[in-house]
């Protein structure tokens, strides 16, 4: 929740959970229904084509991680899921820039002269870095079977790759137990459609509530 202990106007969600379990269309739908949404991949793509970070990043992994002015992902991804103190040091570095990132992005939506009715940024590792959970008002974690997440990636990561990077999140139960709002995604499009539907109303309700002054 916001240190403040009041939403943000407009409030900010963060779209969390494991790997594979579909934070990416759950983001698509709130954008549908109006909400200014962000990306990791925004992010990331951001904060990597930093002068000063695409430095650090070659002084700490080699000059193979820059090629051409931008940062190979898959060679860093490559060292750093193989290396536990290379990935510590990578999530230190990177978390206080992805944080200020997200903060000037929601700044400048809330100067807007119609703000969104909400703002909502993907933030897969909410609970794992610890970095962001005050910067928002709402948490919607997505959930899903661990074998589903794994088939949802196959294309894009070995099973082993996979499990290593399932053993740096939290499990999905605690996850669930942290959030607001939380989505089991079965694979269907039309029930998590209507679920974010229902959050997102859910939301904006209790801005407003929030908001109107007491009688």
């Amino acid at each position: 929740m916001s240190s403040a202990g009041r939403c943000h106007l407009p409030p900010r969600l963060a779209v969390t959970g494991g790997i594979g379990a579909g934070k990416s269309t759950a983001l698509a739908f709130l954008r549908e229904l109006g909400a200014a949404t962000l990306s990791s991949d925004d992010v990331v793509h951001a904060l990597y084509t930093d002068a000063e970070v695409q430095g650090a990043l070659a002084r700490r992994f080699g000059d193979e991680v820059v090629r051409d002015g931008r940062v190979d992902r898959a060679v860093l991804g490559r060292l750093v899921f193989a290396d536990i103190a290379a990935l510590s040091w990578l999530e230190q570095f990177t978390h206080p820039r992805v944080r200020r990132i997200v903060e000037e992005w929601a700044a400048r939506q809330e100067s807007q002269a119609e703000p969104p009715a909400l703002l909502a940024v993907e933030v897969p590792l909410l609970f794992e870095s610890g970095a962001m959970i005050d910067v928002f008002d709402f948490i919607l974690a997505v959930t899903a079977p661990q074998a589903l997440r794994r088939r949802r990636v196959a294309a894009k990561l070995t099973p082993a790759q996979f499990a290593r990077r399932v053993e740096r999140q939290l499990g999905e139960a605690e996850k669930a137990e942290r959030s607001h709002f939380v989505y089991e995604n079965d694979g269907s499009r039309q029930h998590m459609k209507q679920f974010i539907a229902e959050a997102y109303a859910s939301i904006i309700a209790a801005a407003e509530a929030e908001e109107a002054p007491v009688r």
